[in-house]
């Protein structure tokens, strides 16, 4: 029963197959047949308008010829004043051999035929008056002709000759008067034997009609005719209809049989196929079933257990977060990616490595264990996983080191700006044992392709910057540069050209004013020192300073800075200019040596100058190393101006600042940036004007450059500016030209 009732299940199953496999045959062929008419009758239409192009052609040029015998008429009349017949049969005779299908040419002075060629069989003709013609359409023409003053036509017409003709007419006209008519007669069955509508074996019939009669073909073409073209003249038109033949059509016929009987016999295949697959015995597809179970199972085992060694290999152990491996994994796919970019030469997408190294980390693990150690490192990826945007990964490296990729990112500006959220993260202290810690981290920062060629460089600069951020005093994030590496090939080279530059004299000086905050006035200049190098051109100091301090070069280009400044300000003495405070910037090797005062003391004496016409800035961390303190009070004795250079960015303690024996202090430029855009910047300058001002101190702002920035500064009392707002660092002759005009303006102030 079980057998019966699964054999009547297969039948029904194998019924509804052929009915649907039916369905698709018969739906095939429609189609098929709809395609093969539609490409037929496409091939007719392109044919139809084949033949109409070659008969509009055939006419044109042989309607054109009544204008070649016009040209020769008004010739002969303009060189001789008639048409002679002799030169008429002449050029007729030349004129007609090579070109068939023309019946005659004749010419009707007044309208009065005198001359027909050929004249055999034309012989009616001579005499003949156009406008007496018998013949109303005939006068009819003539008189349009005339009055038109340019080629009619007329027809078709029978021709006395036999056979249908087409006629072509031109005036002669001579000083503006009628002088008669030329005409050719063309004849239609060879007009169309030319565009070649007799031949049947095209596949496609014609017919032709004009002026409403039939010239080919059967009028029963143009009822409702499906193909159709028009033949233009220059007057009236013809018309052409076509259908493709009934042969070409019963090719569709046969194809369609075909096709059916193909289709019917694969229906055949396909149920025997069908039949043969579903009446195998039930135990093989019991045994497929088992054993594609058992191999789903199995793949699913291994499945897991990929995935869960992959996730001990990729994965750090304390923190949950990617480790070592994956981040190296991750660089090297980046680095294939990279090189299949550049053999199909394309640009390799943009890549950033942020290298965090926390500052304070191996003091918890020392005092607190490594439980605790543990907990924080879990803290700070738990932190940094919050701000992570998508394609951006976090790693752990090991140890207190973590890293980030930052992918496809837009410019420079974008990661700094992530970076410095990352400090923020950091900014908040973290519970371990119920207390508060305060833990820093130190960021360096490469990107590709502007620091690294390579995943490789990519992770050696990125490091080499957190380690300059560390030494530069932790808790903040720097870029690399070539400077940061003195090993570099281009670091080597500005180094070498650098101690030719001391012996070429390509070091010299710009000078940036300082003003009275109040009235703008010059009270002194920064100088800042140039190389102009003699093939890259002026190379800003940011460039060769790093170098120059890495090689021992910051030395004798210390000691070249201090005579450039003071050869200059004696020049601007000698030619009449009050004196003017310059501030020279000072290296911390230059600041370190033993008899630096009594040097500095000697330049200056050498040059005439008094020791006030000269500021001496020296950085937070110069100011307070206590070995130094006695070279400070020694220059301060002697006359020098003291300043403190990028106030605010290092970790100055407020109560050296209060035993410091300076008299300046510079506000830097990323404090004053943030004026009008953070608040926080805003009370940190607030509050550096007014510890200055208990302290007795003068204040300088760096890097003003707007208006907001001004007006934010004179309003809580900062005494003296410098920026691009007023002046920008220019050579010392358009500084002298400077100086000159605010002298002679002083003058005529004071009288």
């Amino acid at each position: 029963m079980h057998s019966y009732k699964a054999s009547i299940g297969l039948w029904i199953f194998l019924a509804g197959a052929a009915l649907l496999l039916d369905s698709v045959v018969v739906l095939f062929t429609h189609s098929y047949k709809e395609r093969l008419t539609k490409e037929i009758y496409s091939d007719a239409s392109f044919e139809l308008k084949a033949h109409a192009s070659a008969l509009a052609s055939a006419i044109g040029s042989k309607l054109d010829l009544a204008k070649g015998l016009k040209a020769f008429a008004v010739e002969e009349l303009a060189h001789s004043g008639s048409v002679e017949p002799a030169r008429f049969e002449t050029f007729a005779s030349n004129f007609m051999k090579d070109i068939p299908g023309i019946r005659n040419f004749s010419v009707y002075p007044d309208g009065i035929s005198t001359m027909v060629y050929p004249k055999e069989g034309n012989e009616a003709m001579l005499g003949l008056n156009l406008f007496r013609h018998k013949d109303h359409s005939v006068r009819e023409n003539a008189e349009r002709t005339r009055l038109a003053g340019r080629m009619t036509v007329l027809g078709p017409i029978e021709l006395a000759q036999g056979g249908q003709g087409l006629l072509s007419r031109e005036p002669i006209y001579l000083e503006g008067r009628f002088w008669g008519f030329v005409s050719v007669v063309l004849d239609i069955p060879s007009i169309l034997k030319e565009a070649d509508l007799y031949d049947r074996n095209k596949g496609i019939e014609f017919a032709v009609r004009a002026n409403g009669q039939i010239l080919l073909g059967i009028s029963e073409r143009f009822d409702n005719p499906p193909l159709r073209e028009t033949v233009k003249l220059p007057e009236g038109q013809w018309e052409m209809a076509a259908v493709p033949s009934a042969a070409r059509l019963d090719s569709i016929a046969s194809k369609i049989r075909l096709v059916q009987t193909i289709g019917w016999c694969s229906i055949l295949l396909i149920l025997f196929f069908l039949y043969s697959q579903f009446t195998q015995k039930a135990r093989l597809k019991k045994l497929v079933e088992e054993r594609t179970h058992n191999l789903e199972a199995a793949n699913k085992q291994l499945e897991i257990t990929y995935r869960e060694l992959a996730a001990t290999a990729y994965q750090d152990v304390v923190t949950s977060l990617r480790n070592r491996s994956a981040f190296n994994e991750a660089l090297t796919v980046w680095d294939q990616e990279r090189l299949e970019r550049q053999e199909r030469q394309e640009s390799a997408s943009k890549l950033a490595l942020l290298y965090l190294d926390m500052d304070q980390f191996k003091m918890i693990n020392d005092t607190l264990g490594h439980s605790s150690g543990d907990q924080l490192l879990r803290e700070v990826g738990s932190r940094l996983s919050a701000i992570l945007e998508e394609e951006q990964t976090l790693f752990r490296i090991g140890g207190d080191e973590f890293s980030i990729l930052l992918p496809s990112f837009e410019n420079a500006g974008q990661v700094e700006r992530f970076a410095q959220r990352v400090c923020d993260l950091f900014a908040q202290p973290f519970v371990l044992r119920e207390a508060e810690y305060f833990i820093t981290a130190s960021i360096g920062i490469a990107l590709y392709p502007d620091h690294a060629r390579n995943g490789a460089e990519l992770v050696r600069n990125a490091d080499i910057a957190m380690y300059r951020a560390k030494e530069e005093g932790k808790n903040q994030y720097r870029f690399y540069d070539v400077t940061l590496d003195p090993s570099s090939e281009e670091a080597i080279e500005i180094a070498s050209y650098l101690r030719r530059a001391l012996e070429k004299q390509e070091i010299c000086m710009h000078y940036q004013p300082q003003v009275e905050a109040g009235s703008g006035r010059i009270i002194g200049l920064e100088a800042l020192i140039r190389w102009q190098h003699p093939k890259k051109g002026l190379i800003p100091p940011n460039r060769f300073i790093p170098i120059a301090e890495e090689t021992g070069l910051i030395l004798p280009i210390s000691e070249k800075v201090l005579h450039l400044v003071c050869a200059q300000s004696r020049a601007w003495q000698d030619a009449g200019l009050p004196p003017v405070r310059i501030a020279i910037n000072l290296s911390a090797r230059q600041f370190s040596q033993r008899d630096f005062a009594v040097r500095l003391t000697e330049i200056v004496a050498e040059y005439g100058l008094s020791p006030c016409c000269l500021e001496l800035e020296i950085t937070e961390m110069m100011a307070m190393k206590d070995d130094l303190q006695p070279v400070l009070l020694e220059l301060k004795d002697k006359g020098f101006t003291l300043s403190i250079d990028d106030f605010g960015v290092q970790y100055s303690s407020l109560n050296y600042l209060k035993k410091l024996p300076v008299d300046k202090i510079k506000i830097d430029r990323s404090f004053v940036s943030g004026i009008a855009r953070d608040r926080k910047d805003e009370a940190i300058i607030v509050a550096m004007l007014q510890i200055a001002d208990r302290l007795n101190l003068t204040v300088i702002a760096e890097g003003v450059e707007t208006n907001e920035q001004l007006e934010f500064l004179r309003g809580n009392n900062c005494q003296e500016i410098q920026g691009f707002i007023f002046h920008k660092p220019q050579p010392a002759d358009q500084i002298e030209a400077l100086l000159l005009a605010e002298a002679r303006e002083s003058r005529e102030q004071g009288n």
